[in-house]
């Protein structure tokens, strides 16, 4: 069990394994604070992501719509879909059970995020813009920011890696698991 702890953020993401891009898929708990938001706008072009409310209530974003899922409920994330999601209560956590199909490098790019998250000060956006955009850069194809045009995301992610690694902020950042899955597209 891998649990990464982002303290000022109230987040926890528990996975049950190390990473393995090739799986068929990857589950996680997710746990948010009372007013917790999650991630900005994003879509992952190639996965389906599913969440399974355990305790609380989750509100998710998808493609502009907001949808309340209360403790027992789902929702499901088609692949392509710009979405994000926050904790429906000031009062109590929310905990879901995330499963995102297939695998591919989410899981490393979670826990690489994590780490300069916390290495910033322990929320997401504490997270440094170079070693932000050196794991976009990793991970294009795979996870895109909504509002920014494809090739300017390109172009931001290929320039901030270049210079992330030319001062160094890279030492701190395991390295990509490559992927048969996706060297074989």
């Amino acid at each position: 069990m891998i649990t990464l702890t982002l303290p000022k953020q109230g987040e926890t993401l528990v996975f049950f394994g190390p990473p393995d891009s090739d799986a068929p898929s990857v589950t996680f708990e997710m746990h948010l604070a009372p007013g917790g938001k999650g991630p900005t706008p994003h879509s992952h072009p190639k996965q389906t992501e599913h969440f399974e409310v355990m305790s609380g209530c989750l509100v998710a974003t998808v493609n502009g719509e907001q949808r309340r899922v209360e403790a027992g409920g789902e929702a499901l994330i088609e692949a392509g879909a710009v979405h994000t999601f926050k904790n429906g209560s000031e009062t109590d956590r929310v905990v879901c059970r995330c499963t995102a199909t297939p695998a591919l490098n989410l899981q490393w790019f979670l826990t690489e995020m994590a780490g300069a998250a916390n290495r910033g000060g322990g929320r997401w956006d504490d997270a440094s813009l170079l070693e932000v955009g050196y794991a976009l850069n990793q991970m294009q194809g795979e996870y895109q920011l909504a509002g920014i045009p494809s090739f300017l995301q390109t172009l931001l992610a290929n320039g901030l890696a270049r210079m992330a690694q030319q001062l160094g902020r890279t030492k701190h950042i395991a390295p990509r698991p490559s992927s048969a899955r996706l060297a074989g597209e």
